[in-house]
């Protein structure tokens, strides 16, 4: 207690004969003093924005720089589309892993998790503000639409972020994005187009049930199927099913009500639905009706393998993420690597003939 009350008899005193001289061991004022320390700390920040912003600049000149904040660390984000979907499941699980043992060998610096993009434009633009908070140097985005969640994308590249879009692609991905790694979702509508004709060369009725309106893989399969089905066969209707299985199911169900034994096919933009389908047509003695949708998920490959379903179209979820992890990394090892690049990961047409070689 002693000691305690001396210092502070000492403090005081220090005190009170700096108020008393009014100047400092360097001849200033305190208020000089502190003034000066305002201003260094000023040009301090002035400067470190400067050089952020000249990081950024020479990115944008075409030098692909990693630690685009400048901070010494490099911060990796990742929206989802969402973390629900079996497909888009696949996609996360894969890069969680792989992105999450990157962070434990000190490749980089900060993973962030997997965000809930809930298949929602405005959570995912939302997301990408929070990404632009934590710093993050590099985000993978899984676009929910391709016009309603381009500001997201937009938003980030403006920041200096490198934006790497994986499986679906936004309006401004090819311009501002560091690189779109998808697969051809036109060649996706025409494998199923051809293999209803092969199956229908008679011809009929079919119905197209549709994902999420607005995003582009709904968009462009339909444009392949289109383009590619046979001329004699007639579009009863395009249903927008959101990607479920129930809403393809309701849709089909109305279709066989309205066309009867005309109608010879269904085709869907994905697998929950085509493996919904298919279920739903054979348990009501309809099996004769080809279904057939992309993804190649577990449950439609198993049904193939059983003789329950005709063919998906397989898309490789998991080289679309590895595509854009090994852009990511070429740019941490310094390499030179284009900006805006595009990177097409094939679909393959799973059958009876081949589904062994991908289960």
């Amino acid at each position: 207690m002693k000691k305690r009350g001396m210092a502070a008899v000492i403090v005081a005193a220090m005190v009170l004969g700096l108020a008393a001289c009014g100047k400092s061991a360097g001849n200033k004022t305190v208020a000089e003093t502190k003034s000066e320390t305002v201003k260094e700390t000023a040009a301090q920040t002035e400067a470190a924005e400067e050089t952020k912003a000249e990081t950024k600049a020479e990115a944008a000149d075409g030098e692909v720089i990693a630690d685009v904040n400048g901070d010494g660390k490099i911060v990796v984000g990742y929206i989802s589309k969402n973390l629900t979907d079996p497909f888009q499941a696949t996609i996360n699980n894969y890069a969680e892993e792989v992105l999450g043992k990157l962070e434990a060998d000190g490749v980089i610096d900060e993973f962030t998790g997997l965000i809930d993009g809930q298949t929602d434009a405005s959570v995912q633009i939302n997301a990408a503000g929070d990404c632009i908070s934590r710093n993050c140097d590099f985000v993978f985005i899984l676009p929910a639409e391709a016009e309603a969640s381009d500001p997201a994308v937009t938003q980030m590249a403006d920041a200096g972020v490198h934006v790497i879009v994986i499986n679906a692609a936004t309006k401004s991905s090819e311009e501002r994005a560091l690189a779109l790694c998808q697969s051809d979702d036109v060649y996706a509508g025409q494998l199923m187009a051809e293999y209803v004709n092969e199956q229908v060369p008679e011809g009929g009725a079919y119905i197209h049930c549709m994902g999420v309106i607005g995003n582009s893989a709904q968009i462009q399969r339909g444009e392949g199927i289109a383009k590619y089905i046979n001329e004699n066969m007639e579009l009863a209707g395009e249903a927008a099913c959101e990607w479920k299985g129930n809403m393809a199911c309701d849709a089909t169900a109305d279709a066989i009500v309205q066309y009867g034994d005309k109608l010879k096919a269904v085709i869907c933009d994905n697998d929950d639905m085509s493996s919904a389908v298919q279920s739903y047509c054979n348990a009501n003695g309809r099996s004769d009706i080809v279904c057939i949708g992309v993804d190649g998920n577990p449950t439609p490959l198993q049904m193939i393998a059983n003789g329950e379903l005709g063919a998906t179209v397989l898309q490789d979820g998991e080289g679309q993420i590895q595509a854009g992890i090994d852009v990511m990394l070429s740019v941490i090892n310094g390499e030179k690597v284009d900006a805006h690049q595009k990177v097409m990961v094939p679909f393959v047409l799973v059958t009876k003939e081949n589904v062994a070689d991908y289960q």
